[in-house]
C-alpha cells in the first residue's frame, strides 16, 4: 500500500469514528432525557399522592402525622429534584458530578431519619426494638455526619468549583 492509499484509509477510519461517537453521544442523551422523563412524572405523582394524603389526612389522622408525612414526601419531592438537577447537568455540560449525589444521600438520611423518629412513639419502653431504633439512629447519625464531610472535602477540592451552575453564561 502507498503512503497516499494509508492515509485515506485513516480518514475513512477517522469519519467512522466520529460517525459512531455522535451515534452514541444521541443515545446516551436519549436515555438521559427518558429518564428525566419518568423523573418527573414520578414528581408530579409524589405531589399528587401528597396533597391527596394531605386533603384526607386532615380530618382523620393526627396534626402531627399529617406535619410529618408532609416534610417526608417534601424531602423525596427535593431527591427527585435533585437527580433531575444532575441530569441536566449532565446533558448541558456533559460531566457527572459526585456532589449532587452527596446532596442526594444527605436528603435521604434526614428523610429516615424523620421517619424513624415519628415512629419512636410506638416502640416499648425497653427490649430490642429499642435497641434496633437506637442503632439505626446512630447509624443515620454517622451516614449523615460522613456525607456532610465528604461534601466539605469535594468542595474544598483544590481547582474544582462546584457551586457555579456550568449553564448559566459568563458574564
Amino acid at each position: 500500500m502507498t503512503i497516499p492509499a494509508l492515509h485515506q484509509t485513516g480518514r475513512a477510519r477517522s469519519r467512522l469514528l466520529v460517525r459512531v461517537q455522535s451515534l452514541l453521544d444521541r443515545a446516551e442523551a436519549v436515555f438521559y432525557l427518558v429518564v428525566a422523563l419518568f423523573l418527573l412524572v414520578a414528581g408530579v405523582l409524589v405531589i399528587a399522592g401528597t396533597v391527596g394524603d394531605l386533603v384526607s389526612g386532615l380530618g382523620e389522622d393526627p396534626l402531627l402525622t399529617v406535619a410529618l408525612n408532609l416534610v417526608e414526601e417534601s424531602l423525596l419531592l427535593v431527591i427527585v429534584g435533585e437527580l433531575l438537577f444532575t441530569l441536566r447537568l449532565v446533558l448541558t455540560g456533559g460531566v457527572l458530578s459526585g456532589e449532587p449525589f452527596l446532596l442526594i444521600g444527605l436528603v435521604a438520611t434526614v428523610r429516615r431519619v424523620v421517619v424513624v423518629t415519628a415512629e419512636v412513639e410506638s416502640y416499648p419502653d425497653g427490649g430490642r426494638e429499642l435497641t434496633n431504633f437506637l442503632l439505626e439512629l446512630a447509624l443515620l447519625a454517622a451516614l449523615t455526619i460522613a456525607f456532610a464531610v465528604a461534601l466539605y472535602l469535594l468542595r474544598r477540592a483544590p481547582g474544582l468549583d462546584l457551586r457555579t451552575d456550568s449553564t448559566s453564561q459568563p458574564s
